[in-house]
């Protein structure tokens, strides 16, 4: 699952934005025998062999334990070199992206450096690692794709949402542009939607209070159904205070870190309003108390929350107070990345939504299993009882037949 998520953040990141595919009459594979690129830095280089290393790694770590050695890493040079150079192909047809030979090389170096240095403790991290039994001994069997969300949920909070946390926005940003298509769909079938749009703007409150109770809101939702879904991966001894501390800690520092990249003149810690601050304060102090309750009324709770939050997201207006406007985001430095963590950041809700109903729908096939097996050995005890009475009255006939006297 790891390497099939990098594998398209590696596609999403070569090919972004997808759009203005352009046929210019020249071969997919010219960039093989081009001349080298006119304008190469070592920041270039570096960066396209440090961006293929986790491909590598993850590459040998899925072989375990049926191939390893040398002929992993070999392996793991073959699929960086392919990736890469369909990628490069592909990119022949985008105007915005230039297809080059040394990208290629760098990164089928960077898949075989990555691939060389898991090699010699792969068997070390999957079969007697540290994180392998904390794995076991934390999480539940079937929380492998939950534990994926988790880890990805402090990158969702990178781009720079109108209040903190408040993800799942992708449905306002597409009635707030009149040339999507889902507006132009939906004019055609309600074509009193516009009326709408104006109506749920008239919601913003007029007063800095307002917007901070607001974002105190949407950010203590996020939170806590956040919390509360990593919850139900956990076992019962698992520190699950500990964890959620560390995912929390985790997030913060993470958009603290990329804010300061990208605006090295602002203060690192500017999108922390009193609001948000409130709101983990006391969204913390209510994980502390929920995480007793029962894992289906826990699942129950995290459901709600974060329907809730989506909802809240997509109703309320912009946030006129935010700290930085989103344009100015997207001129940043790192213009592909701010995008992949901006979807990321608008389709984790949905997607922990679909995996919390899964999970109710297992449980409940579970239950009927349960109850089941439960009814059919009740069957077979009442069965195996009759039986046995049977039998004994039989014996007890035959036991005063043979006591009769002769001829009786």
């Amino acid at each position: 699952m790891g390497l099939l998520c990098f594998a398209l953040l590696v596609v999403y990141g070569s090919l972004y934005p997808f759009t203005g595919w352009t046929d210019n009459g020249i071969s997919a594979l010219a960039f093989l025998t081009a001349p080298k690129p006119r304008y190469l830095t070592g920041f270039d280089l570096i960066t396209n062999v440090l961006g293929y290393c986790p491909l590598g790694a993850l590459v040998v770590l899925s072989l375990h334990p049926r191939i390893s050695g040398v002929r992993a890493v070999l392996l793991a040079l073959v699929a960086g070199t392919l990736l890469s150079g369909t990628m490069e192909a592909l990119q022949t047809w985008l105007p915005n992206r230039v297809s080059s030979n040394i990208d290629l090389m760098t990164n089928a170096l960077g898949a075989l450096l990555g691939g060389a240095a898991v090699a010699p403790f792969s068997a070390a991290l999957i079969d007697r690692g540290s994180l392998r039994q904390l794995r076991m001994a934390w999480f539940e069997p079937h929380a492998s794709f939950a534990i994926i969300l988790i880890l990805l949920w402090p990158f969702a909070q990178i781009f720079p949402q109108d209040h903190l946390f408040g993800m799942g926005a992708i449905v306002r940003e597409w009635l707030t542009d009149p040339d999507s298509w889902p507006v132009q769909w939906l004019q055609g079938v309600f074509p009193g939607l516009p009326d709408l749009i104006e109506k749920i703007g008239l919601l913003r409150p007029d007063d800095v209070q307002g917007q901070q109770l607001l974002e105190s809101l949407v950010t203590g939702c996020g939170w806590v159904g956040t919390g509360l879904f990593a919850s139900i991966a956990m076992r019962r001894q698992a520190p699950m205070l500990r964890i959620l501390a560390a995912l929390l800690a985790s997030a913060l520092l993470l958009k603290a870190v990329v804010a300061e990249m990208q605006f090295p003149d602002d203060n690192a810690f500017n999108w922390l309003s009193e609001g948000g601050r409130f709101a983990l304060l006391t969204g913390s102090l209510m994980l502390v108390l929920l995480l007793r309750l029962p894992r289906w009324l826990r699942g129950a709770l995290a459901l709600a929350t974060l329907m809730l939050l989506v909802m809240l997201s997509n109703l309320l207006p912009a946030n006129p107070y935010s700290w930085i406007s989103e344009q100015g985001w997207r001129l940043g430095r790192f213009i592909h990345f701010n995008s992949l963590s901006q979807w990321l950041g608008w389709m984790w809700p949905f997607v922990a939504l679909c995996y919390l109903i899964w999970r109710f729908e297992q449980f409940q096939l579970d239950r009927r299993s349960l109850r089941r097996a439960r009814r059919k050995a009740k069957r077979l005890a009442a069965r195996a009882s009759d039986g046995g009475g049977d039998g004994n009255n039989r014996e007890n006939r035959d036991n005063r037949e043979d006591a009769r006297p002769p001829g009786d």
